[in-house]
């Protein structure tokens, strides 16, 4: 059976575009196409399609209201493609994924070939994901304030937390990283599958909620307290003899930067890493955090009914790698009591 596309553009001419090229592998319909937000709501609930592709540019209804109304009266998942990942669309694309769609993906160019195969795959795999319904999208997370007491050291290098996520990983992670006070001795370092171009976007997203420092990794940065560091563009991020490192190895399990390489490397921590699983597709760090667990590491993975998608921490928790299954609402208290215990077990 086919799967059902509903594609949503206000252009006719990417509306024709994307028809061809969804149609071309004979297994995915396009059973309907809107110009507007309203069109397309009226279009959605009558014929209740597998997926939705949706620009947030359109006429009248924006598209992120678009997408609050669906996800929260009629769900499905969601593809926002989007244009120049250097324009002011990728802040609103992140916003988009918060309030309920699945994905992201920059819109491809007639000629180019593989980025079409890709959207076909990306919009294959997501009629299938079940969604979730979100009542409440734009509700925004308040920083944390923690209560547990923290020794005051006069020395010592903060906690470093690994996190891995992919498709529902940035409202995941804009909960988490809001949980984790800036007063506090913890450094983050976060793998989230990302679109070529939008790691810049996506760590202004994260800045814009949370108390602490959002920054890229670049190579030999050393871990800093209250500070939140992302993998950049197709490089690993790793943590080498006490520094952040880029590196250019092959992807793992089809990812480049890989939350596994980003974890495992944290192994190396023992008792005295934390490492995170969120939501997302497929089993990228589960790898990771099963050798962090072997060598004593704090573990978490999301649990399945705060996770869009149960893909990775689903099979972090099938690999025996998580010690704790959280909802994400629970998460950042729980790396800030495992990031004390471990701050006590650093005391001479």
């Amino acid at each position: 059976m086919k799967q059902r596309v509903v594609v949503v553009d206000d252009s006719a001419i990417c509306r024709a575009l994307l028809c061809e090229w969804l149609h071309a592998d004979g297994d995915l319909e396009v059973v309907g196409e809107a110009p507007d937000g309203d069109s397309a709501i009226e279009l959605i609930t009558r014929l209740r399609p597998d997926v939705a592709t949706i620009d947030l540019r359109m006429p009248g209804m924006s598209g992120l209201d678009l997408i609050g109304h669906l996800m929260a009266r009629a769900p499905l998942p969601i593809l926002v493609l989007t244009g120049d990942a250097t324009s002011a669309d990728p802040s609103v694309a992140f916003e988009a994924v918060r309030r309920g769609a699945l994905d992201l993906m920059l819109k491809p160019s007639e000629t180019d070939e593989d980025a079409i195969r890709s959207l076909r795959a990306r919009v294959r795999w997501l009629a299938t994901v079940p969604v979730v319904r979100h009542l409440d999208s734009h509700r925004h997370v308040q920083p944390f304030v923690s209560v547990v007491p923290w020794l005051p050291l006069a020395s010592g290098d903060p906690v470093v937390v690994g996190i891995a996520a992919s498709a529902g990983g940035p409202s995941a992670l804009a909960t988490v990283i809001g949980s984790v006070a800036a007063d506090l001795p913890i450094c983050l370092a976060v793998v989230q599958h990302l679109p070529r171009g939008f790691a810049p976007s996506f760590v202004s997203f994260l800045q814009a909620r949370c108390s602490l420092t959002v920054c890229l990794a670049e190579h030999g940065q050393l871990p800093r307290s209250a500070t939140v560091v992302v993998a950049p563009d197709d490089r690993h991020l790793e943590l080498v003899d006490g520094h952040f490192a880029l590196t250019s190895g092959p992807p793992v399990e089809g990812h480049r930067p890989s939350g596994t390489v980003l974890l495992r490397s944290l192994a190396a921590l023992g008792s005295s890493a934390i490492g995170v699983v969120l939501s997302g597709i497929g089993r990228d760090g589960a790898d990771g955090l099963r050798a962090m667990r072997d060598r004593h590491a704090t573990t978490i993975a999301q649990d399945a009914e705060s996770s869009v998608v149960y893909g990775m921490p689903r099979a972090a928790v099938e690999e025996g790698a998580a010690q704790s299954v959280l909802p994400v609402g629970q998460i950042g208290d729980a790396i800030v009591a495992a990031a004390a215990l471990a701050r006590r077990r650093r005391r001479p």
